[in-house]
């Protein structure tokens, strides 16, 4: 049977969002929410900067101070887009503070807004939208509380305590201070391109099948005799071609499905990229 264009209408594309663990262990593996971190301070052109690890080697962010000397106009180039345009929070501009630069290893996409918590920080993206900054998204950092059902907030009031920034689609927490390593948890937003493709073989399609053995080559009928009104055969794979007719992806069925005039098979196939 000849190749069946699909139909726009039995196309659906969407993202798919997955979220993990931010931190990893040297063998790819996801750690605990808050891993004992080691850490190697280094100075780099006058600027006090610390790796913090899992294992040896095994970078999992760096902690940086910035100021007018050392630093600071690379931080808001990134994050303004220009760098003499100052970056601001709490209602004032900031000169010098710390950087937390999460390692690119560890996420895809960006990072998760509300999966941040270091010490009794958080950021407020439960209750508030971002600012929409050069680099993106951008979560007031702000003093937060821990709930009696283990829940993480910064209370019940509006009233914000704010201590910095959360940059997820960049990896950049930027503090008044570095609070330490205690109770560091973060998660990753992963979005993942997806194709769901709807396949349907109507009860009077697909009956028939282009194997030889299917019919008699010296007299072209059907080699089953009963098939000559009842014929069955048993889908097992579906193939998705381009407009060039070059096969693209294949399907397999979990099991083979009987395909007669009486049944119709009707089928989604994922496509993640």
């Amino acid at each position: 049977m000849p190749l069946q264009r699909i139909a726009p209408d039995d196309i659906v594309i969407s993202n798919e969002i997955v979220t993990n663990n931010c931190w990893k262990n040297a063998d790819g593996t996801f750690a605990d929410d808050a891993p004992s971190f080691g850490s190697t301070p280094f100075t780099n052109a006058g600027m006090s900067v610390t790796n913090y690890t899992l294992g040896t080697g095994n970078l999992q962010f760096s902690v940086a101070n910035v100021g007018p000397d050392n630093g600071v106009e690379a931080i808001q180039n990134i994050v303004t887009g220009c760098k003499n345009t100052p970056i601001s929070w709490g209602g004032a501009n900031q000169t010098s503070f710390t950087v937390i630069s999460i390692a690119r290893g560890c996420y895809k996409s960006a990072l998760l807004p509300g999966s941040f918590r270091i010490g009794n920080y958080t950021d407020d993206s439960n209750m508030d939208p971002p600012r929409i900054l050069n680099c993106g998204r951008a979560y007031n950092v702000v003093t937060g509380a821990v709930l009696p059902g283990g829940g993480f907030t910064y209370g019940s009031s509006r009233m914000k305590s704010t201590q910095g920034l959360f940059l997820p689609d960049v990896g950049l927490i930027l503090l008044n201070s570095f609070p330490g390593t205690s109770d560091f948890t973060l998660r990753t937003e992963d979005v993942t391109p997806t194709i769901q493709v709807f396949i349907r073989a109507r009860n009077f399609e697909y009956n028939y099948s282009m194997n030889p053995s299917f019919i008699l080559g010296s007299t072209g009928d059907l080699g089953i005799k009963q098939f000559d009104y009842h014929p069955q055969t048993y889908i097992t794979s579906i193939g998705l071609y381009n407009d060039d007719g070059v096969l693209m992806a294949t399907a397999k069925l979990p099991k083979p499905f009987k395909k007669t005039f009486e049944t119709e098979l009707l089928t989604s196939i994922t496509l993640r990229f």
